[in-house]
């Protein structure tokens, strides 16, 4: 439960969450032209990665998917949470670790 209550995974979530609206904001100035929505697809990268190896392989997503977009953003800034959440973590250990250690 302790990594749901992380100040430092709510900040890269919400950096995350702020990646997908600036590439969608790009992606809908760009409409129509070639390429318009591969930034978008790489913000989305850890949930197009994770969709192609669970359907085999397969998976495709635009930009004009919107219920696809939503499920990767919610995907991405979760996964963002839960490392900035172990991230944390792993330094609140070392810095007890250090202030237990005794000094020579």
């Amino acid at each position: 439960m302790r990594p749901l209550k992380s100040i430092t995974g709510a900040l890269f979530a919400a950096l995350y969450a702020v990646a997908f609206v600036v590439a969608y904001v790009d992606y809908r100035n760009h409409i129509g032209q070639w390429l318009a929505d591969i930034g978008l697809i790489f913000v989305a990268l850890p949930f197009v990665l994770t969709m192609r190896f669970l359907s085999g392989g397969a998976f495709d997503m635009t930009g004009e998917d919107s219920l696809k977009l939503l499920a990767a953003a919610l995907f991405c800034c979760a996964l963002a949470w839960v490392i900035g959440g172990a991230l944390e973590w792993a330094a609140r250990a070392i810095f007890r670790l250090a202030r237990r250690r005794p000094s020579a």
